[in-house]
């Protein structure tokens, strides 16, 4: 039991640390608006056309997704690299953030079981 005890507030601190760990990209460099340049798919460039992605992140916690006619609105944030949409109505997602600079941003995304990368750059 003693065991125990001391392992356990040593992990609830851990976990309280990593959960509260503070992205190393500034978040402000995300809003704005954002155009699709490539799109991987499993390592093919030529199955989406990603110039029809459009992204709208607003400084107050709002984005829009534009895919071809379909449009998406709801509530973003980020966390430890890791960007969480929730659409309106719907459950929250989650894509890794691998660059985001003053002009470019890059989602790592698993669909379906399938990898894929989103290129985009600022609008």
């Amino acid at each position: 039991m003693k065991l125990f005890k001391g392992l356990f507030l040593p992990a609830i601190l851990a976990t309280a640390f990593f959960a509260c760990m503070p992205s190393s990209f500034d978040e402000k460099l995300l809003q704005g608006q954002w155009q699709g340049a490539l799109w991987v798919v499993e390592g093919q460039t030529n199955q989406i056309d990603a110039t029809t992605a459009l992204f709208s992140f607003g400084p107050d916690g709002k984005y829009t997704y534009t895919y071809n006619d379909a449009t998406e609105k709801g509530t973003y944030f980020m966390s430890n690299n890791e960007l969480f949409t929730t659409p309106d109505g719907g459950i929250k997602m989650m894509v890794k953030v691998q660059k985001l600079t003053q002009d470019s941003l890059v989602f790592n995304m698993n669909r379906g079981g399938q990898s894929e990368t989103l290129t985009l750059i600022r609008k």
